[in-house]
């Protein structure tokens, strides 16, 4: 006997007791239990990934209340389906109507501002289903008034229950011992989280199992004859595109390369845009590894441009080099801090102007002005050195460096400024940064060229700096590279 019917409908459960996984949500003292198992049912919208229950819920929880649930498709119907719902009431035998809405984030705004007054007064019932992230996809105004519940993929061993009971099932519905062993566990890994997608694995699994001598022995091996009519679960438009997009590029800020791989590769087998995940790789580049690795984003740049020559297949490689490259190169987050510090201080009021010395001057009277009068000319070696932000902003540091790479290229900059411009005649701020140093640290022993690359300066500065600071009797400098506090300071 064949039934028409899908596994999954066939097999959809009558009860509680019948219905697995969502835990979370089905715990004697959890809220949603409160609320199925007393007196009031209240507008409530279930969200989450496809086959995890929702429907069956939301069936499961009118009929414990004893009411009719109209179902509606929101890929479908209209609002005058819906006002048909609402005049269903009667005053005595059914003074609240039920509407199941599936696919609910199918309402546009418009359709969705429709539903408010119902909703509001009490007369509809909402309950809602829907793949998308509410925060996204339903607008706040519906949002405020339902409850928002949240189901979770099904883990491996909640499927492997449930594909045993529907073994059970088949067995009894077709009258044929069954020998499913081999099979459960790849048919739960297989469904991603998605019941109805590993029922209809192993409907089709049945289907092409002959029986001999009355017994039927699903195997691995049939399995995977029948995998490739079966795709990745990945929706380049929904929500599970900015997870997968969130996971990558966590994965790659982590410096875990082989996650990495796996979440670009579900990606691409699941039909993302390549340049989706180029623009990301490009973002990972300069906010997680930044002068680091300066290379990452030329590699993460050279990739972009690769692919657009290639295409797909080839392309796949090009983008798969940049993502172990940027995967495993040293990070450091001192680029996106140091452009953050910088815009946090103009957001607080300090945005100043430019500086004259700094001001166009390529006019005939911008002399008369005052502009550009004090400004020199870098490139001339042996010139002085002249600030460039605003006064009340001079002693400002935004850029930070945390990598050893940064603070070498800090120490190679100031050996160069050093060297090539003579500062100006005030007192080296250096020195007063080495004293607070001292003080919040005193250590008994200390490398110039450690602390060098502590205070991204120079040996020089570190080691005037400590001469200037013996000179003021703050410390005593001993064979060794022992430092001594003759005072308190």
């Amino acid at each position: 006997m064949t039934d028409i019917n899908p596994l999954a409908e066939r097999l959809r459960p009558r009860n509680l007791d019948e219905f697995i996984g969502q835990r979370h949500i089905l715990a004697p003292d959890s809220p949603f239990m409160a609320q199925f198992l007393g007196g009031r049912l209240t507008s409530t919208i279930f969200w989450g990934p496809p086959g995890t229950g929702k429907t069956t819920l939301a069936r499961l929880l009118c009929r414990h209340h004893g009411l009719t649930m109209h179902e509606l498709s929101a890929v479908n119907a209209t609002l005058s389906d819906v006002r048909k719902v609402i005049d269903s009431r009667t005053p005595l035998l059914n003074p609240q109507a039920v509407l199941f809405l599936d696919e609910i984030h199918r309402f546009n705004k418009a359709q969705q501002d429709a539903l408010l007054p119902a909703v509001e007064t009490g007369d509809v019932i909402l309950l809602g289903a829907t793949t998308e992230n509410p925060a996204f996809s339903i607008i706040p105004a519906l949002r405020s008034r339902v409850r928002l519940v949240e189901f979770h993929a099904f883990s491996v061993e909640d499927l492997i229950a449930g594909l045993s009971r529907a073994v059970t099932f088949l067995s009894k519905e077709r009258r044929c011992e069954t020998d499913a062993d081999d099979v459960l566990e790849p048919l739960a890994i297989l469904s991603g989280g998605d019941f109805r997608r590993a029922l209809g694995l192993l409907d089709e699994l049945w289907a092409a199992t002959a029986p001999a001598d009355g017994k039927k022995t699903l195997a691995r091996e049939v399995l995977d004859r029948i995998l490739p009519s079966f795709v990745v679960r990945y929706d380049r438009a929904s929500d599970e595109h900015y997870n997968h997009a969130s996971a990558f590029q966590k994965s790659l800020r982590g410096s875990d390369p082989q996650a990495a791989l796996y979440w670009l590769a579900k990606m691409l087998d699941g039909g993302e845009d390549p340049r989706f995940i180029l623009r990301r790789l490009i973002v990972t580049a300069s906010e997680d590894v930044g002068l680091a690795d300066p290379q990452a984003l030329v590699q993460a740049e050279t990739a972009l441009r690769a692919f657009e020559h290639l295409g797909m297949p080839e392309g796949r490689l090009a983008i798969a080099q940049a993502v172990l490259y940027v995967a495993t190169a040293p990070k450091s987050n001192a680029v996106i801090e140091a452009l953050g510090d910088a815009s946090g201080r103009i957001a607080k009021g300090e945005s100043y102007p430019v500086p004259l010395h700094l001001s166009d001057a390529h006019y005939a009277s911008a002399a008369d002005l005052g502009r550009g009068i004090d400004y020199v000319y870098p490139h001339k070696s042996g010139s002085a050195r002249i600030t460039y932000l605003p006064d009340k902003l001079a002693d400002a540091v935004f850029y930070r460096p945390k990598s050893p790479a940064e603070r070498e290229r800090m120490l190679k900059l100031q050996t160069f400024l050093t060297s090539h411009h003579r500062l100006p005649p005030q007192a080296p701020a250096h020195v007063e940064t080495v004293r607070a140093w001292l003080t919040a640290h005193r250590p008994e022993w200390i490398r110039t060229e450690d602390l060098a690359a502590e205070l991204v300066l120079t040996r020089e500065e570190v080691y005037a700096a400590l001469r200037e600071l013996e000179l003021q009797g703050f410390v005593v400098l001993t064979p060794g590279a022992k430092v001594e506090y003759p005072q308190q300071f």
